[in-house]
């Protein structure tokens, strides 16, 4: 466990650009793996979003978008294969990274006996000097599981997030709240007295345990069932997890992300089977997002896949957080198209190469079609800034 009270906090101070991790540096290779802990659980409770580690560099953390130096000095190779190690609970894991595998994985910490810190980890290799080497990259994960007034979710969009079955689909790029607006809408069905729901919960790795929903104790008949995706945890694809919960009867499926052909034809045959799947994907705007999705599938499928595609959706959600008005964390600013019939029949009309103009009129036919549930990040940016949430010099590039 975590001795609290042995956290300096000080040592990990967001407003200054020349901040120390420990206090002794470690003289050999053998690190301090005890401090190390308490460094990594501080750097959270100070409000890091990210630690960055890697050989021949200084640690460097994110606070509020910005990087901050977090060690006085460059680590060693070994002492960061030490670190990764002692993370991936493994001595196998660089030797895993150099065989070019990328690690997703979870790290927890128990902090006492009723509270713990996480964080997402990933570990790429990467070349540093002419010498193989490691990237790790720990994201530090909250453990109350956030509600939809926490990430600010729309009004308008509230009672769509609920179909008996369809894809939802959260979109946008690396570290712009794409799990935590997930996990929001799964609270968001846990906590549906009305409607009591099985919900299996595949992600790679697990951020949001929902411990703190704890359905048992509040007699709850809604609960979740969570596996961890990859080589060595509990299921190695997202596809296969989603073929094992359509014989597990559940009525949502959450994909932590769609990636790959098996795992965008495995959410649709789920979708078809009357389950709601709820998944993320990369892309910069909700036209990318509709392209990478049909393209996933080769060229002779692509036309019977994308109408399976359409008439699946029922929501997608493109979102990029931006730092609110003074600087102290961020916010979401959201692009969003509903699937209702209407909507869907201008896309099956074409194919997916034209979709992007069908994106563009569908936003332009909402703002005077009470049918039609649409709103594009201008739209959202010009709400955020008459709102006083966020400056209008910080949405500039989304304003009209």
């Amino acid at each position: 466990m975590i001795d609290v009270d042995r956290i300096d906090l000080s040592a990990v101070d967001p407003d200054s650009m020349e901040t120390t991790v420990l206090k002794s540096e470690p003289s050999s290779y053998d690190i301090d793996l005890d401090a190390f802990d308490h460094f990594l659980v501080g750097a959270a409770m100070k409000g890091a979003s990210d630690i960055n580690i890697g050989g021949d560099m200084r640690i460097r953390i994110q606070v509020n978008s910005h990087q901050k130096l977090a060690s006085k000095r460059e680590l060693q190779f070994k002492e960061v294969q030490a670190m990764l190690a002692h993370l991936y609970k493994g001595n196998d894991a660089f030797s895993l990274i150099s065989a070019g595998r990328q690690l997703d994985f979870s790290y927890e910490k128990k902090i006492d006996r009723g509270k713990s810190q996480r964080f997402r980890v990933n570990a790429t290799g990467e070349q540093r000097i002419g010498t193989n080497g490691v990237q790790i990259t720990l994201r530090a994960l909250p453990d109350k599981t956030p509600t939809l007034d926490d990430v600010g979710m729309e009004q308008d969009l509230r009672d769509k997030l609920e179909p008996p079955a369809g894809i939802i689909v959260v979109a946008g790029a690396t570290g712009h709240g794409k799990s935590t607006t997930m996990a929001a809408m799964t609270r968001c069905h846990l906590e549906n007295m009305a409607q009591s729901r099985k919900i299996i919960d595949l992600q790679a790795p697990i951020e949001y345990t929902f411990r703190d929903i704890n359905t048992d104790r509040r007699g709850m008949a809604s609960f979740i069932s969570q596996s961890e995706i990859g080589i060595g945890r509990n299921i190695p694809t997202f596809a296969a997890g989603i073929r094992a919960a359509m014989r597990r009867a559940p009525a949502v499926i959450n994909v932590g992300e769609t990636r790959d052909t098996e795992s965008m034809q495995a959410c649709i045959e789920a979708c078809l089977t009357g389950h709601l799947v709820n998944t993320t994907t990369h892309a910069g705007s909700i036209a990318e997002a509709l392209r990478r999705m049909a393209f996933l599938f080769p060229p002779d499928e692509q036309e019977a896949r994308s109408f399976d595609l359409i008439t699946s959706l029922n929501l997608i959600i493109w979102q990029r957080l931006v730092r609110i008005a003074g600087g102290q964390g961020r916010v979401a600013l959201r692009e969003y198209m509903v699937f209702n019939d209407q909507v869907r029949e201008r896309f099956l009309d074409v194919k997916p190469l034209e979709w992007s103009r069908i994106v563009r009129n569908v936003f332009t036919d909402a703002e005077s079609d009470k049918n039609i549930t649409a709103r594009t990040m201008a739209q959202s940016a010009e709400r955020l800034v008459e709102s006083g949430e966020v400056d209008r010099e910080e949405l500039k590039a989304f304003l009209r």
